[in-house]
């Protein structure tokens, strides 16, 4: 009986060590390429083929690298701490994923997962849902890259939304998002944080040009609110509003840095509800069809440096800030 114990013992503890075997031999560093396979093990010299095999054989934490732009990666689901990155940022080098339906990244990472993104090129067809569709994590990194035609129907349309159902973080920097959403619904930049989310963004740099709007903040949905904050680029001939925050949860807006909205067939920016607060601080507001405006107690606070002319109605700021 001893003896068949010890027989049982050890075969578990052998077992535990192979499973832990398996377990770290995934890549710190994984690898696909267009001329990779998906049974190669994505190391440099026997790279994968789609993102998702990729992120499947990498560590959390880990990195995968596309190492050409000769091929679609396929749709992927995020579900660890990763950063993706393609060679370079241009149109003739950026990796991609096209994608008729659905979304094009997923993220249902943990808690405390830090998800980064760099120089990506993701393409909806003008069907499919969302370029990044965020639910889940820590952090969202957004670096570089171009977001276009997601031109999928209401809850969808965006080349990215962020709908964390906890307290996330999201950083966009010097992405190219465009085309994106139908006639009147979907942005480029959705944050819409769930019932229990909330969120802190940095938007900087970025170019949102012919979406439905550019950057489009809803609360309604949320019990905690978002601070955010846009760093200089340009809110561009989007097809309602260039910014639009509505609000149920406290929003704090900042735009700040020459941040340009040119030519949006709606508003340049618009507050919308009790709490929702945008402050404008040397932003650039022209060529709209209404400047600026707060409705139905939402707040367009200046610091009096703007430049807010040039639109059908240029409209007024709700009060003035004095610089100190």
């Amino acid at each position: 009986m001893r003896k068949g114990l010890y027989l049982f013992l050890g075969v578990l503890i052998g077992s535990t060590y192979i499973g832990a075997g398996a377990a770290s031999a995934q890549n710190a560093k994984s690898y696909v390429s267009s001329t990779g396979s998906d049974s190669n093990p994505c190391t440099f010299a026997l790279p994968c083929r789609t993102f998702q095999h990729g992120h499947d054989q990498t560590n959390t934490g880990g990195e995968l690298y596309a190492l050409d732009n000769a091929a679609d990666y396929g749709a992927l689901v995020i579900n660890r701490g990763i950063a993706i990155f393609s060679p370079q940022d241009s149109g003739a080098t950026r990796a991609s994923i096209s994608v008729a339906s659905g979304s094009a990244i997923t993220v249902n990472a943990p808690a405390n997962a830090t998800v980064t993104l760099v120089n990506l090129e993701l393409r909806g067809q003008g069907t499919a849902d969302n370029g990044v569709l965020f639910n889940t994590g820590a952090l969202l990194q957004v670096y570089g890259g171009s977001y276009c035609c997601f031109g999928g129907a209401a809850p969808n349309g965006f080349g990215v939304k962020f709908a964390p159902s906890a307290f996330s973080r999201l950083l966009v920097s010097g992405a190219n998002i465009s085309g994106n959403g139908t006639a009147s619904t979907g942005a480029a930049v959705q944050v819409n944080p769930q019932s229990g989310g909330a969120a802190y963004v940095n938007l900087r740099e970025i170019t949102a040009y012919n979406n439905a709007f550019g950057l489009a903040m809803d609360t309604t949905g949320s019990t905690n609110g978002v601070n955010s904050v846009i760093h200089g680029g340009t809110m561009q001939y989007n097809r309602q509003d260039g910014i639009v925050a509505v609000g149920g949860a406290p929003i704090g807006l900042l735009i700040d840095d020459n941040a340009l909205l040119l030519g949006n067939a709606g508003f340049g920016v618009r507050a919308i509800g009790t709490g929702v607060n945008v402050r404008l601080n040397q932003a650039n507001i022209v060529g709209n069809g209404t400047g600026v405006a707060g409705v139905s107690g939402g707040s367009i606070l200046s610091y009096g440096n703007n430049s807010i002319d040039g639109n059908g109605t240029n409209g007024t700021p709700t009060s003035t800030i004095p610089l100190k």
